[in-house]
């Protein structure tokens, strides 16, 4: 907004509470949302404040939307899994939230997340690692700038 862009007329914010049990897909319908075309839904930097279920039924809901409907979603996998010299940083991103009363609640294997996704229903889901992305988008930097390994990618379609 103080760049001068504002917020397009066709952008709805929702905030939603995946936790307290909100019927989301309502308060999107109410928000304009046609669940009946298909639609991109992104989700990162949520999973890990959510709990397996409340996950379990996130990704359940997304997939009963309009077939085509493509979801970008970002987990954490557990700590174990994470590269030693992002092991640090993890630690520290988690203790944050923690401190504030937002704590982590989650972390997913590859495995465990592919399986949430396809027993809720997606007929393509697949995982990317972090280090994947981290290789294709910032190798050869100059400055070294390299995002952490400890957080994952799941792209899935209905």
């Amino acid at each position: 907004m103080e760049l001068g862009y504002g917020i397009p007329d066709r952008l709805r914010l929702v905030p939603v509470d995946f936790e307290g049990g909100d019927s989301w897909p309502e308060q999107l319908a109410a928000a304009g949302f046609d669940s009946t075309r298909p639609a991109v839904v992104v989700s990162t930097g949520v999973t890990m404040y959510l709990t397996r279920d409340a996950t379990a039924a996130t990704l359940r809901r997304i997939a009963g939307l309009a077939p085509g409907t493509t979801l970008a979603m970002t987990f954490l996998p557990p700590p174990e899994l994470v590269a030693p010299a992002d092991r640090p940083g993890l630690r520290t991103s988690k203790e944050g939230p923690q401190t504030s009363g937002t704590p982590f609640l989650s972390f997913c294997t590859p495995q465990d997340m592919l399986s949430l996704a396809h027993e809720a229903g997606f007929a393509d889901a697949r995982h990317v690692p972090g280090s994947l992305l981290a290789d294709r988008y910032f190798a050869d930097r100059g400055d070294g700038l390299r995002p952490s390994s400890g957080e994952d990618f799941l792209p899935a379609t209905t």
